[in-house]
């Protein structure tokens, strides 16, 4: 794929900051917020724990597909490359599908309904993180608008193959 110039300007850093700050500030309060809010069944326990693992893999394979090119900031550095294997084949954002289902397995482990509404927050500020990223991407990789018509944001397409 064709790289073109950085993206990254003055204003383009303090919109990607601010989405890193905001991310950083939702996962802190799921994290360390009391679990004690309310009830925790343990079948939800246990449906917590399987999304906390599927959802620290889906991490580590995002992280592994596209390797000198992650950053914590939403903007592609100057040496990214666009990546459509692994998990990108599936969807455009895995990184972030993958936080949501681990951010819903430590929820559901909980049993707080503020930890139900802080993941909700956080997929809101994932799907705004990423037009901004999508953004920049396509200023970088001419390539871009093709890989995302075709491969969904956040949530894969199952489709049987006859």
């Amino acid at each position: 794929m064709a790289k073109s110039k950085s993206v990254l300007t003055n204003s383009t850093t303090h919109q990607a900051w601010a989405y890193v700050v905001g991310q950083a500030v939702l996962l802190y309060l799921l994290v360390f917020l009391g679990n004690n809010i309310g009830p925790s069944l343990a079948s939800f326990r246990l449906v917590g724990s399987l999304l906390e693992i599927v959802g620290g893999l889906g991490i580590i394979a995002s992280a592994i597909s596209i390797r000198s090119s992650l950053t914590a900031l939403p903007v592609p550095t100057q040496r990214a490359k666009l990546s459509t294997k692994g998990l990108y084949r599936l969807v455009r954002h895995p990184m972030y599908s993958s936080l949501i289902v681990l951010t819903l397995g430590i929820a559901l482990k909980s049993g707080s309904r503020v930890k139900y509404l802080i993941v909700i927050g956080l997929a809101v500020l994932f799907y705004f993180k990423s037009v901004f990223e999508e953004h920049n991407l396509i200023a970088k990789f001419p390539d871009y608008n093709k890989y995302a018509a075709q491969t969904p944001r956040f949530v894969p397409h199952f489709r049987t193959h006859k």
